[in-house]
């Protein structure tokens, strides 16, 4: 299969970042790796972080997949965990280079993106103002965000699925409940 650029530069910055810490990459680092022009990368991306940015939404898409309603959103939780768990290297050394609401705050808009959609599913036949349901996915995106960052600070030594289905039984019915109390 041939790669497009963006591809290419995400495996060189995957291949570095086992060895090393982002902040210890640069992107000549990425362009010498590659055998590219600087130009060439920001043709694609604006920096590295852009780039670390994109490598996690594509996989996280791709964990994703088909996982993005209330019945089946825990096996996609569970899918980035264990691409997360995978990457080990890759993670830690996003995770001990940028600061901590940087992190953070991408992990935030990446769950937020496939909270909101569930959350708007379940309002079906609900009569409920926007503000209700983007608060509801607000909440569930911050606590799943502190639960993996939590999660990669101890070592990410638990079970991937054992969090899923924790995450699992406290949202379960919880969306629709709280969609109902703020049904007009």
């Amino acid at each position: 299969m041939l790669k497009n650029a963006k591809e290419v530069f995400a495996e060189s910055l995957e291949k570095m970042l086992k060895k090393k810490t982002l902040d210890h990459v640069t992107v000549k680092d990425i362009v010498q790796d590659c055998g590219v022009s600087r130009q060439a990368f920001y043709y694609h991306f604006n920096d590295i972080y852009q780039l670390v940015e994109w490598i996690f939404k594509e996989q996280t898409f791709e964990a994703l997949a088909d996982n993005k309603d209330i019945n089946t959103w825990q096996q996609g939780y569970h899918n980035i965990l264990e691409r997360m768990r995978q990457n080990r290297n890759f993670v830690y050394n996003v995770y001990r280079s940028i600061s901590r609401e940087y992190l953070e705050t991408f992990m935030y808009r990446v769950l937020y993106e496939i909270i909101y959609p569930v959350v708007e599913d379940q309002s079906k036949g609900l009569i409920v103002d926007d503000k209700y349901k983007e608060f509801i996915a607000h909440f569930y995106s911050l606590a799943v965000v502190a639960i993996g960052m939590d999660w990669i600070r101890t070592g990410m030594k638990e079970n991937p699925g054992e969090i899923a289905e924790k995450v699992a039984v406290l949202v379960k019915g919880d969306f629709k409940k709280a969609l109902m109390k703020y049904s007009k």
